[in-house]
């Protein structure tokens, strides 16, 4: 199964934009929330509803790391999130 195509909201298409210029010398990282939808025509489309920016917990040229409590943080905004979006379907 490959992506046919990718649909974000502009607010999350503007974060991933404000994190990727405001950190313009480093590289970045950054969780993507969503969904995969698929069609009956085969095609496979991933509906992007949230962002979440990393920061670095490492300085380091070649390495892009942030700490674990930082990704159990998302992990927990993402499931809240998830199950808000859920709910309101």
């Amino acid at each position: 199964m490959s992506l046919t195509s990718v649909k974000m909201s502009e607010d999350v298409w503007l974060t991933c934009l404000t994190h990727a210029l405001s950190t313009e010398t480093e590289e970045i990282m950054g969780l993507l929330l969503g969904d995969i939808q698929h069609s009956k025509n085969g095609s496979v489309t991933a509906l992007i509803w949230g962002a979440l920016p990393q920061p670095r917990c490492d300085r380091q040229k070649d390495r892009v790391e942030t700490n674990p409590e930082q990704l159990t943080a998302a992990s927990v905004q993402a499931e809240i999130s998830f199950i808000c979006i859920k709910l309101s379907i």
